[in-house]
C-alpha cells in the first residue's frame, strides 16, 4: 500500500512539475516577443527622420545636372527611403495580427495559451525576429547613405 502511495506521489509531482514547466515557457516566450516589440517599436521615430534625410538630400540632387553618379545616388536613396517604408509596414502589420490574435490577459497578464495559440506564438517569435532584423537594417542601410 505505502509503495502504491509512494509511486501515485512521484506520478503526480512528476505531472504537477511538467504542467507548471509548461506555463513558464508561455509567459517566458510572451515577454521575449514583447521585449523584441518594446525594443524596437521606439526606433519607428528614427525611421521617419531618416526617411525625411533621405527625401531632402533626393529632392537636392534634382537641382544638381544628372550624372551617372548622382543618377546612382539617387538610386540609393530611394533604396534606403523604400527599405525605412517596407520596415515600418512589416512593424504595423505585426502588431496589428499580434493584437488580433491574443488578448490583453495573455499579453500582460501571463494568462494560459491554448495549445493552438502556443503555436501562434511560436510563429510570432519568429516573425518578430524577422521584423527586428528588418528594421535596424534599414536603419543602419538609411544611416550610412545619409552620410555620403
Amino acid at each position: 500500500m505505502i509503495k502504491k502511495i509512494a509511486l501515485c506521489s512521484i506520478v503526480l509531482i512528476g505531472l504537477y512539475a511538467c504542467k507548471t514547466e509548461e506555463k513558464k515557457d508561455t509567459p517566458s516566450l510572451m515577454k521575449e516577443v514583447m521585449s523584441v516589440h518594446d525594443a524596437v517599436m521606439p526606433k519607428m521615430g528614427t525611421i521617419g527622420k531618416l526617411v525625411k534625410v533621405l527625401n531632402q538630400q533626393k529632392d537636392s540632387l534634382l537641382e544638381v545636372s544628372p550624372t551617372e553618379e548622382i543618377v546612382l545616388k539617387m538610386d540609393a536613396l530611394s533604396k534606403g527611403v523604400d527599405s525605412l517604408q517596407s520596415a515600418h509596414k512589416k512593424m504595423m502589420t505585426w502588431m496589428k495580427d499580434f493584437g488580433s490574435n491574443f488578448t490583453a490577459e495573455e499579453i500582460l497578464k501571463g494568462k494560459a495559451l491554448s495549445p493552438e495559440k502556443q503555436l501562434i506564438l511560436e510563429q510570432e517569435a519568429i516573425k518578430v525576429n524577422e521584423m527586428e532584423t528588418s528594421i535596424i537594417g534599414s536603419i543602419q542601410y538609411a544611416e550610412q547613405l545619409s552620410k555620403q
